[in-house]
């Protein structure tokens, strides 16, 4: 009998999903802090920093498993539309915050 090749399940893309919507809210947490005091500096660079690193691991998880995705399909294996959504969703969201928070050109030099 052929044993079935274990591979992964939903549960990575909504892991991408959940590390990007973590990143956004670290992102709308430092700009609804702002820079009103010391303290709320000091939160803002952790909840900015805590942000990037999400959204980078993010992107790890969600580019990766998306060249599992389209490896599988590929090779003609099945892929569920489960998680193409998920996936589709996750980089979505990556790309949105990604946007919305860019790593450069925000400053009040970047205009003229």
């Amino acid at each position: 009998m052929e044993q079935r090749q274990a591979h992964p399940t939903a549960p990575v893309p909504v892991f991408a999903l959940a590390l990007a919507a973590g990143a956004a809210v670290c992102f709308g947490v430092g700009d609804a802090v702002g820079f009103h005091s010391q303290a709320a500096e000091d939160l803002f660079v952790v909840s900015w920093l805590m942000g990037w690193v999400l959204l980078a691991w993010s992107a790890i998880v969600g580019g990766g498993y998306a060249v599992l995705l389209a490896r599988r399909v590929l090779s003609r294996r099945a892929v569920s539309g489960a998680e193409v959504v998920l996936v589709a969703a996750s980089l979505a969201l990556i790309a949105m915050v990604l946007a919305s928070y860019p790593l450069w050109g925000t400053g009040s030099a970047a205009g003229g």
